[in-house]
């Protein structure tokens, strides 16, 4: 009969001495979380920090109002058209490997972008840090998906990464304005790229550190044809939409729109073939099969891209409809950005207490914050404005925070680990696109109705379609599975 050790005997020879206590494997793998959200987090604030620097960049070289816009949109357009392809090379190569030369990339490109002297250099690095960032994020869903294996901390892993995305996304129009207000040592709306640089230092060292390696089983070849169709197909597409309302929908932009939404189609046909001829599909056709992934798809389609259309409506109404400087307008979104925050941290336990209706409810939640916000514009007094907006934000916030930590999560649960990569990029190319598309569409709206009905008709007009939008998300929501519940 085997002998149950018990309580180790002090040694006569005196006491004994205790040896540190290495960090636990659990610890080291929170530890390499954050490591990793750092990164994703310095992705989503770049798309939306030069927002608020546009008029200076404007201002400082002359340059059209097309050029500015194609600051912002270049890194867009690249990071939305490289994101499963990045995706993929992480499954190849190896998913820190390749995670650590996009925040490599991302450092250069940010000094890059600083030192501009035009506006075709400023372009073209956007473009290159698009690229980089396409690189570096994929990574970090695919390896949240294999460091966290168990269910539960899979989903608290991913709790964290949505709350991210909604958290840089607020960050760039708080940061961006502090940064503009402050000038710091008179560089101006340079600051906006230089912040990514130490960033990019902390996240690259702690990489080094924290976070291990891991590739797909059979990685296979990478799909140069799939790649080259999504690449040109999303490009053509997202540049459509981003300059076609501001150029017009002449020919040009038509064509290019319809060129690209071919080229996609081309794209699905093409990974049917390449999946049948047994080689490696850069989006596996069986990843749509999945009703997570297949309905979780749209769903961030709808509730990204009324995000992203109200974070940018939002800030050009308090600026150019209200007058408020970069700072100013910053500060309005603090409210907003705090409770995004809240409802993030809550979220796990009020799903635990509440059940599948809680991630549903709050995306109505949303919508009632952007119809408050529609009728404080168009009631409240002109100087009253600043804080009759406060309800409708708090509300907005809140509710999109618990979407947010929930909608990634859903949407990847039971995907296979040899397909995280390509997942990942999937799920992220729709955030971007949906984005793209939210504030190209909307805006085109709200440009329509403010110029017949003035600009608080167009903001008030423009909130109630995003409503709509997340009344819809709502309802996908409720058609989402269930997770799976933890072991």
């Amino acid at each position: 009969m085997s002998r149950i050790p018990g309580p180790a005997r002090p040694s006569a020879r005196g006491p004994q001495r205790t040896l540190p206590t290495p960090p636990s494997p659990d610890r080291r793998r929170w530890a390499a979380l954050a490591v990793l959200l750092l990164g994703a987090f310095m992705g989503f604030l770049d798309i939306f920090i030069v927002n608020v620097a546009a008029p200076a960049i404007q201002t400082e070289w002359h340059a059209p109002f097309a050029d500015v816009q194609l600051v912002p949109a270049g890194y867009t357009l690249a990071y939305a058209a490289g994101l499963v392809t990045g995706g993929r090379l992480g499954d190849a190569f190896g998913r820190r490997r390749v995670f650590l030369y996009g925040v490599g990339a991302f450092a250069v490109t940010s000094a890059g972008c600083a030192l501009a002297t035009t506006p075709a250099f400023l372009i073209g690095a956007r473009l290159l840090q698009g690229l980089a960032a396409a690189a570096m994020l994929p990574q970090v869903l695919a390896l949240i998906q294999v460091t966290f294996p168990q269910d539960r901390a899979r989903a608290r892993a991913l709790g964290l990464y949505g709350a991210v995305i909604g958290a840089g996304v607020l960050a760039g129009q708080i940061l961006g304005g502090m940064l503009i207000a402050w000038d710091i040592a008179g560089l101006g709306w340079r600051t906006v790229f230089l912040v990514n640089v130490p960033l990019c230092a902390v996240t690259f060292v702690g990489a080094v550190l924290l976070v291990g390696e891991d590739r797909a089983a059979v990685a296979g070849r990478l799909d140069l044809g799939g790649a080259s169709l999504l690449g040109l197909g999303l490009f053509g597409m997202v540049h459509a939409l981003v300059t076609g309302p501001e150029r017009g929908w002449t020919a040009v932009p038509s064509c290019e729109l319809a060129t690209g939404t071919a080229l996609l189609g081309l794209f699905l046909v093409w990974e049917r073939r390449v999946e049948r001829a047994g080689r490696t599909p850069l989006l596996p056709p069986r990843l749509l099969a999945q009703r997570g992934f297949s309905r979780g798809l749209p769903t961030v389609v709808c509730f990204y891209g009324a995000n992203g259309a109200f974070v940018f409506l939002l800030a050009f109404h308090l600026q150019h409809a209200l007058g408020f400087s970069p700072l100013g307008s910053a500060l309005e979104f603090v409210p907003l950005a705090v409770l995004t925050s809240v409802g993030s941290a809550l979220c796990g336990r009020m799903v635990a207490r509440l059940g599948r209706w809680t991630v549903p409810a709050a995306a109505v939640l949303t919508a009632v914050g952007l119809l408050a916000v529609g009728a404080a514009v168009e009631t409240a007094a002109p100087g009253g404005q600043a804080v009759a907006l406060l309800p409708g934000l708090v509300l907005y916030g809140f509710g999109g925070g618990i979407v947010a930590t929930s909608l990634i999560g859903l949407a990847l649960d039971g995907v296979a680990a040899a397909d995280a990569g390509a997942a990942s990029g999937g799920i992220l190319t729709a955030v971007q696109a949906a984005e793209a598309a939210g504030v190209a569409g909307v805006g085109a709206l709200f440009a329509r109705l403010a110029a017949t009905g003035g600009a608080v008709r167009g903001f008030s007009a423009s909130v109630l379609v995003l409503a709509g939008l997340s009344a819809l998300t709502a309802v996908l929501l409720y058609f989402l599975p269930a997770r799976r519940p933890a072991p």
